[in-house]
């Protein structure tokens, strides 16, 4: 994370105006039109009528019926003659339809409807599957009518009304067999791993936006307390509160508020920018938002923007430093009571005593004179934890109202490994063989229910099975009697009521439940045994005699013994030697890294790195070839930095004798000789000689750059790698770099970046820490951005700000963190929309019972209250 409050760079601006997926922008859009509905529900798919685009009549609709769908639903059920009885298929009217609608049909039917993902097929496909299990007396139907359920509640507009009568026919005709047990007890198949209920749901706002979009339509002084989990659209929710109010947008880490940027550019808000500013001369205009302008004159576009002028600025982002630099600049333009500020994190940095971020804060807080403050955070304080923030606000705001948005929207499960690869849950954490601590843990889950994003829905299910199979829970609490109905069952709700049967557990009966789950718990990650951590190939073995050693399956019987000397055997081995969990990220647990990149977040950032290297068992003969291409690189590298200052200087000359000669230009006879000569002294003309010689000289120079390369077997989790590393293991979501040899020659030509740096990029892994190099760090975001990365390394400055898609991540035994700054460590996994497969993987198990122990004394309490509402007393 950038804390730097300085002024944006040229690679800055230029990644704000990189449009955004289609995907995305479709969110965005939702954002917006949310704020005027909050109930709004949107779906991409198509009904067969939207895919034709006919208009709709009920004699259309059953000639569409009969012309694509009476067979296919007739074949399925056939399936068994009774259901010909059991279900009405037939049509209800005649399927007559007028000429002219039969020119526009065919029209509109030039591609095969069939090979379509029309919604009615999707449906169908789901229908016959039901059917076939319910045949052959299979629970898997089950699944499918759980699917079928929740995709008819679906908003897709106009499906046809023949298959909606035939489904919820067979929906009624077999609701009184689901067994909702049997949906909770394999809702991991059922709900999380169910691809068709993500693929095809609607979309839709988080509870969290609909209550802050109803809040801030109160045109009272507001203060709200926005706290809801990482990942699920706070730094959006700008977007849509915009269209009422003018925002200003405050974040401590600039890759946020550019994230912000970037996606309000895609949607056509208007956005000014307050980075590193002294004085509103240092605002800076987006060129939509520019109200006055001096064109091009030869392009007619906008050359030149008078920053000064804010009328049509909807959002403006800004560090904390010039917060009050942009609060005044906004005033300039609008009442106060039109615009909100929106805090972006307001915790950074309290979890130090003492910070160069402190006085600016409380400065800030002190002379705000905005009456609509949003405190946006994950971890921020709750409510009753804020008594001098609130009252200071309430004190200088008259009548103003405290909103406490506090949301635990859990659509996906990221799953916490402990150091040696189980899950944890609060029933498995240290101790917890003592019902007394296990309620310590559930009651501090119930006051931060953002934790259920990280229960592992498979660990949950497999306690909940055993209590309920074994009648352990008090009167009320089993699975039939806790869910009413299906709509009722889903990922929130499950685990809610795992919270509730820790709770209510029979007294007296904990330790068999905890025997039982400990003693028959497997790890998530299994150690690769198959090869040591030099890559050497482990075999079974099975004595024969003293020192004689033979592999598993040979036949030695009546054969003599031919060893003649002592050889060293390979033992095998039956525990990980590391005594961690898949610690080996570049060699042989590489393989357990999937689906997207993964992000190592560590304090020593420099010995991560070194260990990567070491343990990437690269040939001494490679790495001198590589090393030698860096330093012949480092050397060309050195020439080209003498020629650049060299033509610095030829510039700054060339800019004087342009200036002097620009204060003697004289009549309005010369203007084209002028201009001639003008030409011919600026620095980039290719008729100045020493320039262009200079240029010529550094263009030849990096022509001479070498590149880099790795073999794949070196490279985590290519073909050659997965081959002598996992071999025998799944490895087909096993996730790999994708680095263009464009970046790499880039890279190469950097003077400020350590050799190991540039060694650990040609496995795929960047470095994320505060040093000198800003193109570097712009290169590690590109890739990034773009996931080509396989890994980054990360200090612990990154913890908030990374927006990056990671799908596991690493916490080092080296970091030192408070409650809320693990959870934010956390909340840079599974920022995907996607279902993947994540997972947050600790080398330190203290750090898990921190996380699930209450802490009366967080240091992000005392200095909020200290700093935005005075002293403690």
């Amino acid at each position: 994370m950038d804390l730097l409050q300085r002024k944006l760079n040229k690679s800055e601006w230029e990644s704000i105006e990189l449009p955004v997926s289609q995907e995305e922008i479709s969110i965005l859009k939702l954002i917006i039109a949310g704020f005027h509905d909050v109930a709004i529900k949107k779906n991409k798919h198509l009904s067969l009528f939207s895919f034709l685009k006919i208009d709709v009549t009920d004699a259309m609709e059953d000639h569409l019926y009969e012309k694509y769908f009476q067979d296919r639903v007739h074949n399925i059920f056939s399936i068994d003659p009774t259901f010909e009885n059991k279900f009405n298929l037939a049509l209800e009217r005649s399927t007559l339809i007028k000429k002219a609608d039969q020119i526009r049909l065919q029209k509109n039917t030039s591609i095969s409807v069939e090979k379509t993902d029309v919604y009615e097929y999707v449906l169908l496909d789901i229908l016959e599957k039901l059917i076939k299990y319910k045949v052959k007396k299979s629970n898997k139907w089950v699944q499918h009518y759980y699917t079928l359920y929740k995709l008819m509640k679906n908003s897709i507009s106009n499906v046809n009304r023949h298959i909606v009568r035939i489904i919820q026919d067979v929906l009624k005709t077999y609701e009184d067999e689901v067994n909702i047990s049997y949906v909770v007890h394999n809702s991991v198949e059922i709900i999380e791993n169910n691809e068709k209920l993500l693929k095809y749901g609607d979309m839709n706002l988080y509870e969290h936006q609909k209550e802050i979009f109803t809040a801030c339509k109160n045109s009272c002084p507001k203060l709200v307390l926005y706290i809801a989990p990482t990942g699920t659209g706070k730094t959006m929710t700008p977007l849509g509160l915009s269209e009422k109010q003018r925002i200003i947008f405050v974040c401590a880490a600039r890759h946020v508020g550019l994230a912000l940027a970037r996606s309000a550019i895609s949607v056509d808000k208007k956005v000014a920018f307050a980075f590193g500013c002294s004085s509103s001369a240092d605002i800076r205009l987006h060129y939509f938002a520019a109200k006055e302008y001096t064109k091009h004159r030869k392009s007619g576009g906008i050359f030149k923007v008078d920053n000064s002028v804010g009328d049509k600025v909807e959002i403006m982002i800004c560090d904390i430093k010039s917060y009050l630099v942009a609060m005044y600049y906004m005033l300039a333009f609008n009442s106060k009571n039109d615009i909100i500020t929106y805090w972006d994190e307001p915790t950074i940095t309290l979890d130090y005593d003492n910070h160069d971020f402190h006085e600016i804060i409380k400065k800030n807080w002190d002379e705000n004179l905005i009456p609509n403050m949003v405190l946006s955070s994950a971890t921020l304080p709750k409510l009753h934890e804020l008594p001098m923030t609130i009252s200071s606000f309430k004190a200088k705001f008259e009548d103003a109202e405290v909103y406490n948005i506090v949301s635990h929207d859990c659509k996906k499960s990221i799953p916490l490994l402990n150091k040696d690869g189980y899950v944890v849950l609060p029933h498995t954490l240290p101790g917890a063989h003592d019902y007394d601590k296990v309620l310590e843990y559930v009651n501090h889950c119930e006051n931060y229910l953002t934790l259920m994003r990280y229960f592992d829905l498979n660990e949950t299910v497999k306690l909940l099975k055993f209590v309920n199979q074994s009648n352990l829970t008090k009167r009320g609490f089993s699975v039939d009697r806790y869910f009413a109905s299906l709509d009722d069952v889903n990922m929130i709700n499950i685990k809610l009521y795992y919270i509730a049967v820790l709770k209510n557990i029979i007294s007296g009966t904990w330790g068999t439940v905890y025997m039982n789950y400990i003693s028959n718990r497997e790890k998530k990650i299994k150690p690769n045994l198959s090869v040591d951590p030099k890559g050497n190939k482990i075999k079974k073995s099975v004595s024969i005699g003293p020192g004689i050693v033979s592999e598993v399956g040979s036949s030695l019987g009546g054969t003599g013994l031919t060893r003649l000397a002592s050889q060293q055997i390979v033992p095998p081995v039956t525990e990980d030697p590391s005594g961690g969990c898949a610690i080996y990220v570049t060699t042989k647990d590489s393989y357990t890294l999937t689906d997207g990149p993964t992000i190592f977040l560590a304090n020593d950032i420099e010995k991560i790195a070194k260990f990567c290297i070491q343990q990437a068992n690269i040939p001494a003969k490679v790495m001198q070839d590589i090393m030698e291409k860096i330093e012949y690189n480092n050397r060309i590298n050195e020439k080209i930095r003498e020629l650049e200052k060299t033509l610095e200087d030829l510039t700054a000359v060339a800019e004087e004798d342009a200036k002097k000669f620009e204060s003697d230009k004289h009549g309005a006879s010369g203007k084209k000789q002028d201009h001639k000569m003008m030409r011919q002294m600026r620095d980039d003309n290719p008729g100045n000689s020493s320039v262009k010689r200079v240029m010529e000289q550094i263009g030849a120079l990096r022509s001479m750059v070498k590149t880099a390369s790795l073999n794949e077997t070196f490279v985590p989790n290519k073909q050659a790698h997965l081959q002598k590393w996992a071999e025998d293991i799944e490895t087909k979501t096993a996730f790999t770099c994708d680095i263009e040899e464009s970046t790499i020659a880039r890279l190469m030509l950097l003077h400020n970046v350590s050799d190991s740096w540039k060694v650990l990029l040609l496995m795929g892994i960047g470095v994320f820490t505060n040093h000198e190099s800003i193109e570097y760090t712009e290169i590690m975001k590109d890739l990034a951005d773009r996931q080509k990365l396989y890994m980054i390394i990360a200090s612990s400055d990154y913890i908030y700000g990374t927006n990056y898609q990671f799908c596991h991540g690493y916490l080092s035994k080296d970091l030192d963190l408070t409650q809320e700054k693990i959870i934010q460590a956390m909340g840079r996994i599974g920022r995907n929309k996607m279902q993947q497969d994540y997972t947050v993987r600790f080398r330190d198990n203290e750090q898990i019972v921190k996380l699930f122990t209450a802490d009366a004394e967080k240091p992000e309490i005392v200095n909020m209250n200290r700093l935005f509402g005075g002293e403690i007393v």
